[in-house]
């Protein structure tokens, strides 16, 4: 109990020191031993010096190669797979080795509840797919049976997609 006082009174000291502390920047470009000094940067009224483009076969420009495309994104379809409430299958957009879309072809929306899970559960897959760019995503919770339908779909498109 007899150090709770000092170590207050220490500590509103401390915060007062630090709030009425005002920093200053150096007035010149004098550093300490062994430090260097930043360099001042250039006025914003100069204009960079003009240069004139290198002549023809100095070798000085890189060599361009001609533009290659990307490979066309292609579309996949999983299997439906069925759980306790309703169908699930996806499509997948696949470009080169990348998943760059999945969306829900079928989803559970016979009955109210199975509806409002699919709405609040579809974007969470989707992203997770995204980013694990697999079929390894995390299951979303209330959404077992429609998660692990999602992944079986998604495992099959990608089984077709060869990925």
């Amino acid at each position: 109990m007899r150090r709770v006082v000092p170590a207050l009174m220490l500590t509103v000291i401390g915060l007062v020191g630090l709030a009425s502390f005002k920093s200053s920047a150096p007035a010149t470009s004098a550093a300490a031993p062994g430090l260097k000094a930043a360099a001042s940067p250039a006025p914003a009224t100069t204009a960079p010096p003009a240069t004139a483009p290198p002549p023809a076969g100095t070798g000085t420009r890189p060599a361009t190669s001609p533009a290659t495309a990307a490979p066309a994104a292609q579309t996949y379809d999983g299997d439906a797979v069925d759980n306790r409430y309703g169908t699930v299958q996806v499509r997948i957009t696949v470009q080169g080795s990348h998943i760059i879309a999945v969306d829900p072809i079928q989803m559970p929306y016979d009955r109210s509840r199975s509806q409002y899970i699919s709405e609040q559960a579809a974007p969470y897959l989707h992203d997770e797919v995204l980013q694990a760019q697999s079929a390894h995503i995390d299951i979303v919770s209330g959404a077992t049976y429609t998660s692990e339908s999602y992944m079986q779909s998604l495992q099959s498109a990608l089984d077709k997609a060869h990925l």
